[in-house]
């Protein structure tokens, strides 16, 4: 072997093993879960007597719109016009101060329900209003069917356990998919192009996005970041904060407004205002271990529900019977992947996702 034919050897050995390095860090996120992880330590905030000089508010997104924290400085304006003072404030981190400069959305560990309690004088609660009104209240209330149904549909490899330090804010493979898929719309503009979105971005754009849309690639990218960011909070371990993300977007998921109901968010809330449904129900039919046509029946409405998430607004008012086909479709993709049965497959086939008339009593399934 001449040293030329050497050098190329090497050459050619050295690029097998950097791109089998890079296709590993694609796939399990070790250097990312070290390097995000420790970034995140530095990433805190703490409250201390007196107005704050290093804060930071929300100015769009529903999420941060619909909890108020975006109208908070004119809250406080108007507060302090009126002879009130502000006792106490947090403080941010230089980290997050900077992070913040950085146009990425805060890191920090959000609540998914929102409402007011009023006790009476002795402390028991006579009133009580929670937004939204029905949710999951953890990972395992969830029926396995729904989360794997989710799985399917949106981000498959989510909760991989072979890999525990992933980074679930990009799954490369559906990314590369998802541009492509651009690039050739551009040649073939009728085409109809998959999106490459995880859960995790998906919650970080209906939440803080403006108008809860992602209208750039920079905003794409501001997404992916931030829920990276996000996924290492806990640490280099991403298992119990991909669970947490299944959760999250169970359980706040927009599915538009509903008559006599208002915005919609969750499946729970969902079931109620769009079908009629008692949630609890519903999960209950969904345990058990043999399929029944009550089982089947709740399985397609919520499968309905997981699928008009990306055009709430269509397949819930004007799209029902696509909705209805859309479904049938997903059952038969949803059977050949082993997620649900034959026998269940076409039991739920058999059943029409029937919308509620008016805002009566929910229904009963059985």
């Amino acid at each position: 072997m001449t040293r030329r034919a050497g050098y190329l050897l090497a050459f050619g050995l050295a690029l097998l093993v950097l791109a089998g390095i890079a296709a590993y860090e694609l796939i399990a996120s070790p250097f990312q879960a070290m390097l995000l992880a420790d970034y995140a330590k530095r990433l805190s905030y703490q409250s201390a007597p007196g107005p704050s000089d290093r804060i930071r508010f929300p100015t769009s997104g529903p999420y941060d719109i619909r909890l108020g924290y975006v109208g908070l400085p004119d809250f406080r304006k108007r507060l302090e016009a009126r002879g009130y003072l502000v006792s106490q404030q947090a403080r941010l981190s230089p980290e997050m101060d900077k992070l913040a400069a950085y146009s990425l959305f805060l890191p920090y560990r959000e609540k998914t329900s929102a409402g007011l309690t009023l006790n009476d004088c002795a402390g028991a609660p006579f009133y009580q209003f929670a937004s939204p009104r029905k949710t999951y209240v953890d990972f395992a209330a969830v029926p396995p069917v729904v989360a794997n149904t989710l799985l399917f549909i949106e981000n498959r490899e989510l909760l991989d356990p072979n890999h525990p330090q992933r980074n679930p804010a990009v799954e490369w493979d559906r990314l590369a998919q998802a541009i492509l898929e651009k690039m050739v719309k551009i040649v073939q503009p009728g085409r109809n192009v998959p999106g490459g979105s995880t859960l995790a971005t998906q919650i970080e754009k209906y939440r803080h996005s403006p108008d809860g849309l992602t209208m750039t690639a920079g905003d794409k990218l501001r997404q992916m970041a931030s829920a990276s960011v996000r996924a290492y909070l806990d640490g280099t371990d991403t298992r119990v904060t991909r669970r947490r993300i299944v959760l999250d977007y169970l359980n706040t998921v927009p599915l538009a407004a509903a008559p006599g109901f208002g915005e919609v968010h969750g499946i729970g809330d969902g079931l109620s205002a769009w079908f009629g449904l008692d949630f609890d129900q519903v999960n209950s039919q969904l345990k058990q271990a043999a399929p029944t046509p009550e089982s089947a029946r709740a399985y397609k409405h919520v499968l309905g529900l997981l699928i008009s998430q990306r055009k709430p607004s269509r397949y819930l008012t004007k799209g029902r019977k696509e909705l209805d086909t859309l479904a049938d479709v997903h059952l038969g993709l949803l059977a050949d992947a082993g997620v649900i049965s034959a026998a269940f497959r076409d039991m739920a086939r058999a059943e029409k996702i029937e919308f509620a008339t008016s805002k009566a009593a929910t229904r009963r399934i059985a």
